[in-house]
């Protein structure tokens, strides 16, 4: 992501890195659904060993998931935050690199900004876990370069949250970089055809958050 995307972050993921999966379990909710309704999506919807990225995969979590719900798939995650790829690195025994390269099996690790470094083209699959709600005023280009990185009938599935009744607590949110926004869930559905829809409340209704899943519609073929 470039400086606009979260390249502030940095410093913040420096500190947190270490320690995020332990706390973020308390917060990130939806990401195992997300990825259960992705493979079952994706066995309707697909005929072959996926492709997929995550993007803004942090420490790995959901790439080691990924490797579960998808043994025959290549993995690709891409992260600005170098402290976070340590750790994913460390956990899955991937190596870090400058720019994916196309046709490798199993999994790389990719450091740079989305539509900054080469990621060895499309994908089937793209993932987004509790990510675009950090992008700040650069929201709107990152979904839709999410958007175009997904191949002709590949799937587009985002969690992330989704608004909250409580000032207070979207205050105190903001502190940590992340911006509720109730728009992002149609914004993720211009140009897909949407095949999972969900919104989930957390604590009672002090947060909501979302599942969305949507396939991009397969080049037509003209009559001859």
């Amino acid at each position: 992501m470039s400086k606009l995307i979260g390249s502030d972050l940095s410093g913040y993921y420096r500190i947190h890195a270490p320690i995020y999966d332990l706390t973020r379990f308390w917060f990130l909710f939806g990401r195992e659904r997300l990825l259960q309704l992705l493979q079952q999506r994706w066995e309707e919807v697909g005929a072959h060993a996926p492709r997929i990225l995550e993007i803004g995969c942090g420490t790995g979590r959901n790439l080691r998931r990924l490797q579960q719900h998808f043994p025959t798939a290549r993995l690709v995650g891409v992260d600005l935050a170098e402290a976070m790829l340590e750790q994913a690195e460390e956990a899955l025994d991937a190596r870090v690199q400058s720019c994916a390269t196309p046709g490798l099996p199993g999994l790389q690790l990719v450091h740079g900004g989305l539509g900054e470094v080469d990621l060895g083209g499309s994908f089937d699959i793209v993932v987004a876990s509790y990510m675009l709600t950090m992008t700040g005023e650069a929201q709107g280009r990152c979904v839709a370069a999410a958007r175009e990185l997904v191949r002709p009938g590949g799937l587009l599935a985002v969690v992330d949250f989704h608004a909250t009744p409580v000032p207070l607590f979207a205050r105190w949110m903001a502190k940590n970089h992340v911006s509720f926004d109730p728009t992002l869930v149609d914004a993720l559905g211009q140009g897909l055809d949407p095949l999972v829809a969900e919104q989930h409340r957390a604590y009672g209704g002090l947060w909501q958050y979302f599942l969305s899943i949507g396939q991009r519609p397969r080049a037509s073929t003209a009559p001859a």
